[in-house]
């Protein structure tokens, strides 16, 4: 239930922000009561040999939870649609944090780059900024 809640909130974030390699932060209650994730939308084509890879500098402040990629559907024959690429987050004590995200083939140089803080509050609620975008 807890996961479908939040794909959900992923399926409806994308649809509307879906762009080429774009990526939008947002915060999404996991249900847990007093504890929040935060959750990165990147869009993706593995097809391309391309895929998001994620680093947390601190991962005593947060940790990655979760990180999915779900293919765009498309009609019957059609290859190499893309999709989205979800990265969940979530605070581990208070403090703030780096973020780097890198979209690249194997052994290669990222075509794109996304940095974010994270931020996380005593009662572990998680807060999210881009920082850069290249």
């Amino acid at each position: 239930m807890k996961k479908s809640l939040i794909l959900s909130l992923f399926f409806a974030l994308s649809v509307l922000c879906f762009n080429s390699c774009g990526s939008t932060p947002a915060a999404a209650s996991s249900g847990e009561g007093d504890k929040t994730v935060a959750f990165v939308v990147l869009s993706s084509n593995p097809s391309t040999g391309y895929l998001w890879s994620c680093s947390v500098k601190d991962s005593s402040v947060a940790e990655l939870s979760s990180n999915e990629y779900v293919a765009a559907s498309a009609e019957n024959g059609i290859v190499g649609a893309g999709g989205v690429h979800y990265f969940i987050l979530k605070g581990k004590k208070a403090g703030e944090t780096e973020v780097n995200f890198s979209y690249a083939r194997a052994n290669s140089s990222p075509s794109a780059k996304r940095t974010y803080k994270v931020t996380v509050a005593q009662d572990l609620s998680t807060g999210l900024e881009l920082v850069s975008w290249e």
